[in-house]
C-alpha cells in the first residue's frame, strides 16, 4: 500500500536541499521506488527525470473541435492528462515500461503502484514493448478505465531531417497501434498526448502534424461514434496541435465541422 510521509525542513537544511534535492529524489526513486516532492525550495540543477507532483492547477480547456464526416470527433485540449475524464489515456512509454520520467512518471505516480507492477509483469513475460507498439492495462487510481502504454520513436538530442524522416514511420505506427487497441477493446474515447516529443526529442511541429494526420487517415472511412482527445498540459504543445489540426482539417472545412473556442 502506498504511504505518504511529510518532513518539515529547518532553516539550515534549505541550502542543502536547494543544491542536492534533485539528486536525493533520484536516489530515493532508484533505490526505494519512492517519489520525493520538495515544496517551497527552488532546486538547482534539477534532473529532467525527477518528477514533482502537487495538486493539479490546470483547468481543462478545449481549444478546438472537429467533427469528421465519419462521425468521429477530434478535439484539442490544454489539460492535465492525469486528471482528464476520458475512458482511456495514453502513456508515452519506453520499451522497458519503466515510468521514471516526464508524462510516464506523472501517470504512474497518480495511478498508484498498480501501473508499474503490471508493466513489470508484462516485461518479465515479453522482455520489452517494441517501438511502434501499444498495450492496454487497467488504470489503477487514475480517473479513467484504461491506460494505453505506447512506445514512440526516440530521436537524438538534435535530430537531423533524416532522423525525423526515419522516425515518422514509427510514430505513425505507434498512433495506429493505439487506435487499433481502442477499437479492439471497445473504448469510446481516448486521450492522446504528443508522443515522442519532449524527452524523446521529436521536433514538436512535425510530431503534432504526424499524430493529427494519422488520426485523420485512420478514421476517414470508419463510421463510428468515437472521440479522440489530443491532450497536453503545456502551451507550446497545445498550440502545435491546434496548428496541425488547422493545416490538416481546414482545407476540407466544407466537409468537416470545425469549432474553435
Amino acid at each position: 500500500m502506498a504511504s505518504k510521509l511529510e518532513i518539515p525542513l529547518h532553516e539550515e537544511m534549505f541550502t542543502i536541499m536547494r543544491q542536492h534535492g534533485a539528486n536525493l529524489g533520484n536516489i530515493l526513486d532508484t533505490k526505494f521506488r519512492c517519489v520525493a516532492a520538495v515544496w517551497g525550495v527552488k532546486l538547482e540543477n534539477q534532473s529532467s527525470t525527477l518528477y514533482q507532483r502537487g495538486p493539479s492547477t490546470i483547468f481543462a480547456e478545449m481549444r478546438l473541435e472537429i467533427m469528421m464526416p465519419s462521425g468521429v470527433k477530434v478535439s484539442v485540449w490544454k489539460a492535465d492528462l492525469t486528471t482528464f475524464p476520458s475512458v482511456a489515456v495514453v502513456n508515452a512509454a519506453n520499451e522497458k515500461l519503466q515510468h521514471y520520467g516526464g508524462l510516464a512518471r506523472a501517470l504512474s505516480s497518480a495511478g498508484g503502484p498498480q501501473i508499474q507492477k503490471e508493466s513489470n509483469d508484462y516485461i518479465k513475460k515479453y522482455v520489452k514493448l517494441e517501438t511502434g507498439e501499444a498495450v492496454v492495462f487497467d488504470a489503477g487510481l487514475l480517473p479513467c478505465k484504461k491506460i494505453i502504454h505506447a512506445v514512440g520513436p526516440e530521436l537524438p538530442y538534435k535530430p537531423t531531417k533524416n532522423d525525423v524522416s526515419k522516425a515518422r514511420t514509427f510514430l505513425k505506427k505507434t498512433i495506429l497501434s493505439i487506435l487499433n487497441e481502442v477499437e479492439e477493446h471497445g473504448l469510446g474515447n481516448v486521450a492522446i498526448p504528443a508522443i515522442s516529443s519532449g524527452l524523446f526529442n521529436y521536433p514538436l511541429p512535425e510530431c503534432a502534424y504526424t499524430i493529427v494526420s494519422t488520426v485523420k487517415k485512420y478514421y476517414e472511412c470508419k463510421r463510428v461514434a468515437q472521440e479522440v482527445f489530443l491532450v497536453n498540459h503545456d502551451e507550446p504543445t497545445v498550440q502545435a496541435m491546434e496548428t496541425a489540426c488547422h493545416q490538416i482539417f481546414r482545407p476540407q472545412r466544407n466537409h468537416e465541422n470545425v469549432r474553435i473556442n
